[in-house]
């Protein structure tokens, strides 16, 4: 009884922090879900992939939605980059699937560092900046051709390899190729549901899916990324990006030298 109790504690845990952080602060929750029900429920670093990657195609719906009907989606845009960063992201766990975990966490702890840096490096510079709304029927023609489609599957194959929802390598892509702050959010967030599950997939075929896990951290990360999205407004957006730039950079490190 104590055993079920502690660890319905530790899910309802990892899908609060990491779906209130989440929306919170603007960023996926992927850099903590995956060390958290690692260090917390004991899942190997594979099986956490594929949960984590699950957890994000089923969470990020309700703010897709929003999204849409805010007209931060820009279609063209979405149908060329889910279709290069799927073709990507099958690549990317195909080759996970066969890296050792060792080696696995470190790639996965690089990255978190690197990301670290680059979330508080955009967050200083971007003090204090608010970047104007612009909806889809405020733009032109946004690229949608093989430089988006090409630059995608190299992003789809770092998400697969270390697990993360995408984001965080889409973003830079889109907003380098000339799309708009908000169009750029809508249309990553997009593309990261059919993705996410493609990867989700690929890694579940191969044995490394827990389901019970997908479900119950699932429905609590939907649920808090919805509080965390409320609460936004409560701090400053580049103080809070700071922050969690710092923590993923230390998240990182300790997996990547084996302290998790």
């Amino acid at each position: 009884m104590g055993a079920v109790l502690l660890q319905v504690v530790w899910i309802l845990l990892i899908g609060a922090v990491t779906g209130f952080l989440a929306t919170w602060l603007g960023i996926g929750g992927c850099f903590l879900r995956i060390p958290m029900m690692m260090v917390l429920l004991g899942l190997p670093i594979k099986t956490a992939y594929a949960v984590n990657m699950a957890v994000i195609a089923i969470a990020t719906i309700p703010g897709v939605i929003t999204h849409y009907r805010m007209k931060h989606v820009y279609k063209k845009g979405v149908i060329v980059a889910a279709i290069g960063a799927a073709v990507g992201v099958l690549i990317g766990t195909q080759i996970a699937m066969y890296v050792p975990s060792r080696t696995l966490k470190i790639i996965f702890g690089i990255a978190c560092i690197g990301v670290g840096i680059y979330m508080t490096y955009s967050s200083i510079k971007g003090k204090g900046k608010m970047p104007p709304r612009v909806t889809v029927d405020q733009v032109g023609k946004l690229e949608h051709g093989l430089k988006l489609g090409g630059l995608m599957l190299l992003a789809g194959i770092a998400t697969g390899l270390c697990g993360f929802g995408g984001g965080i390598y889409y973003m830079p892509i889109l907003n380098v190729l000339g799309y708009p702050m908000h169009i750029a959010i809508g249309t990553s967030s997009t593309q990261m549901i059919p993705v996410a599950a493609i990867g989700a997939t690929n890694l579940t075929i191969h044995g490394y899916q827990n389901w019970f896990y997908v479900l119950t951290i699932g429905l609590v990360t939907m649920f808090f990324s919805w509080l965390g999205a409320r609460t936004t407004k409560m701090m400053k957006a580049w103080v809070l990006k700071g922050i969690f730039g710092v923590l993923i950079g230390l998240i990182g490190l300790s997996v990547a030298i084996g302290l998790i």
